[in-house]
C-alpha cells in the first residue's frame, strides 16, 4: 500500500507537469534556496515526489513501532510542512499556471503523506 501511494502520487504529479508542458505553462520557479530561473523537468517531479514521501513513510514506520502517539504528530506536522510550502511555490513561480501546477503537485504529496500516515498509524505500539 505505502509503494503504491508514493508510484500513484509521482505518477500523478508528472501528470500535472505533462498538463504543464500542454499549456505553455513557463515551468521555471525562483527557489528560495539555489539558482534563480530553474527550469523544472520531469526528473525534478519524479525525485522531488517520491523520495520525499519514502522518507516520510520510514520515519512513520519507526515511530510507529514506538508509539500511535508520536505517529500522529507526525502526519499532523508533515500536513502542516505542506500547507507552509505551498505560498511559496505560488511565489516562486514565474507564471500563475506554473505556481498553481506546483501547489497541486505538494497537495497531491500532502495527501499521499497523510494517507501513507493513516496506513501505518492502526498498526502502531499504543
Amino acid at each position: 500500500m505505502i509503494i503504491a501511494c508514493i508510484l500513484i502520487a509521482t505518477a500523478a504529479n508528472l501528470g500535472l507537469y505533462a498538463i504543464g508542458r500542454a499549456t505553455d505553462a513557463a515551468l521555471r520557479i525562483d527557489p528560495g534556496a539555489g539558482e534563480a530561473n530553474h527550469l523544472i523537468i520531469p526528473g525534478d517531479v519524479a525525485w522531488k515526489t517520491a523520495v520525499p514521501l519514502a522518507l516520510g513513510a520510514l520515519v512513520l514506520a519507526l515511530l510507529a513501532r514506538r508509539s500511535r502517539r508520536w505517529t500522529t504528530i507526525a502526519i499532523i506536522a508533515g500536513a502542516v510542512a505542506v500547507l507552509i510550502t505551498i505560498p511559496f511555490v505560488l511565489t516562486g513561480a514565474h507564471d500563475l499556471t506554473t505556481g498553481l501546477l506546483l501547489a497541486g503537485m505538494h497537495t497531491i504529496g500532502g495527501l499521499a503523506y497523510i494517507l501513507i500516515g493513516t496506513t501505518v498509524r492502526p498498526n502502531a505500539a499504543p
